[in-house]
């Protein structure tokens, strides 16, 4: 086969990184973590396994669709970029297999990430509670999910050359896919199992929404809260293994749709793989929509001061592209804050405030964690070391350039969660604006640091996502855990009075800081002053690898 030495070139290639590793050590990490909570809020009850099998199920499942995609997106995008896809066709090596090999290799990636934290699955089924069939549902389900994320990141990079383009668009596919497998999943339990359920008997296709029916299958694929534990006890045996034919389907299909995905993928890859110029209509389109029309004057006067004052924020915000980041993340504010206000905004405002905060607050972790990765590629950073702009003005100016870019959709989610708290509750929510406040301030240091420091943006993604979000709640989990177990209070359950030593004062006092969303603002602000002491000694001083970040 000519596709056998591809494989073995790419497997030597990630074996090599690192970040193979790292990844592995992540995932094991965060599934040790949703225990040791499950255990600090629930307990290891006996019986309770299914529902902590619900929770490790949903944990692994999310991971799948937001590590997989990006993990694939750059895998072919990056030989065009490098130059040697050029060199692999002229080989007897087709684009089929080209593709096939790629993308059988990061499966092969995502693959050894659950057998990784296959053994964390088993305390579930120590604790008891866990049939066999749920085993086998969860191998299915995620052997599908991981079929369908790999076909979005595999279509992106056979479509694209650029590696931020090719994210977004591996994003893109990866959400159309994730619906349309929620929808096949949903269609399959009804057909299939709704024969033996009392609760799928009353529900056809006629009498459902495509709405309901996706959020049935992506439900029932997540097993949140041990969902298929009380749907199997009210079934009887044929209904079972209806069940697994029904899981065992849809991974056919999943499987099915991967091979037509890389089969389109290596079409695009063989007219597409050489550089050419732009059409006639792609020049066309853009000077439409790219171009600037209005206060053209103003632009460019507005862009003058940004490049004599800050011009290593002006690289961020020099092209349409950039610019579009920051007005698209305004735009995306005031769509969705006017479909709150048009019917009942009052009763999901609060949800609405703080999933557009967390987004946001990503959206500024992904920017920071990526910085430094297309100047390391190109060659630029090492000409900004070189150049009289002193390593102090590289970070701040950095800095300020990533938080320019976020901060009109910011100020205006502040301003508006602000006004609704006086307006629904006569009651402001300072408490969580402090919290994502701090974090947009602090969260772009970190990441900055680790966007220097790893050459994978995957790993300076999660090791940001860890050391300012996770391990902080990681920490008052534990803490409350054992204050529970240990002195039978936590630090709201404990009061302070008069009689008591001040030991007990202090106790109370550190376990209040600790369960309070402070302790998690204070931790990101000394871990930003560390991290950004150390980014600038390590600027200072070279200190950092200065080879091109790989994928």
């Amino acid at each position: 086969m000519n596709v056998k030495p591809v494989i073995e070139r790419e497997l030597r290639v990630q074996a090599r990184q690192s970040f193979t590793y790292v990844l592995r050590m992540v995932g094991v990490t965060t599934l040790l973590f949703v225990c040791f909570y499950f255990a600090a809020t629930e307990g290891f009850i006996p019986e309770f396994g299914s529902k902590l099998f619900g929770y490790i199920n949903f944990t692994l499942f999310c991971s799948v669709w937001i590590l997989v995609p990006p993990l694939a997106a750059d895998c072919i995008s990056r030989e065009k970029r490098e130059g040697t896809l050029g060199l692999l066709f002229l080989t007897p090596l087709k684009a089929r297999d080209i593709v096939l090999a790629k993308g059988l290799v990061h499966g092969l990636r995502a693959f050894t990430l659950w057998l990784a934290v296959l053994p964390v699955m088993t305390i579930p089924f120590l604790i008891g509670g866990v049939t066999w069939q749920e085993a086998v549902t969860c191998g299915l389900v995620n052997f599908s999910s991981i079929c369908w994320a790999l076909a979005a990141g595999v279509m992106a990079s056979a479509t694209g050359k650029v590696w931020l383009r090719c994210l977004l668009m591996a994003y893109i596919l990866a959400a159309f896919f994730f619906t349309l497998f929620g929808y096949i999943n949903g269609i399959s339990i009804i057909g299939t199992v709704g024969n033996y359920s009392p609760f799928f008997r009353t529900r056809s296709f006629s009498t459902i929404s495509t709405e309901g029916v996706i959020s049935m299958g992506l439900y029932y694929a997540t097993d949140f809260g041990g969902s298929w534990g009380p749907l199997l006890a009210l079934i009887p045996p044929k209904g079972h293994s209806a069940w697994l034919w029904c899981q065992g389907g849809v991974a056919l299909v999943s499987l099915i749709a991967l091979l037509i995905v890389i089969r389109i993928a290596a079409l695009r890859l063989r007219q597409g793989w050489q550089d050419k110029p732009p059409s006639k209509q792609q020049v066309k389109m853009e000077k439409i929509f790219c171009t600037p029309v209005l206060w053209v004057g103003f632009l460019q006067r507005w862009m003058r001061r940004k490049l004599e004052r800050n011009p290593i924020g002006w690289l961020e915000q020099r092209t349409w592209s950039g610019r579009v980041v920051t007005w698209g993340w305004f735009a995306m504010m005031i769509s969705l804050y006017s479909a709150a206000l048009t019917e009942g905004f009052h009763r999901g405002i609060q949800v609405l405030q703080q999933f557009m905060a967390c987004l946001l607050i990503a959206g500024v972790t992904v920017s920071a964690a990526g910085s430094f990765r297309r100047e390391r590629e190109t060659g630029v950073l090492e000409l900004l070391l070189v150049s009289p702009i002193t390593e102090a003005q590289i970070i701040t100016g950095r800095l300020r350039g990533l938080w320019g870019q976020f901060l009109p959709a910011m100020v205006m989610l502040l301003a508006i969660w602000m006004y609704f708290g006086t307006m629904i509750n006569q009651r402001v929510d300072f408490e969580s604006i402090r919290l994502y406040g701090l974090a947009f301030l602090t969260m772009p240091v970190i990441g900055l640091y680790f966007s220097l420091r790893r050459s994978n943006f995957i790993s300076s993604f999660l090791f940001t996502l860890l050391l300012g979000l996770l391990l902080p709640m990681g920490i008052r989990a534990v803490i409350g855990f054992l204050s529970n177990v240990l002195f039978g209070f936590g630090g709201y359950g404990f009061r302070y009075s008069e009689s008591d030593s001040y030991l007990d004062m202090i106790l109370y006092l550190f376990l209040r800081l600790i369960e309070s969303t402070a302790f998690i603002s204070l931790w990101q602000g000394v871990v930003a002053v560390m991290l950004g002491r150390r980014l600038y000694r390590d600027l200072a001083s070279r200190n950092f690898p200065f080879e091109k970040a790989l994928t």
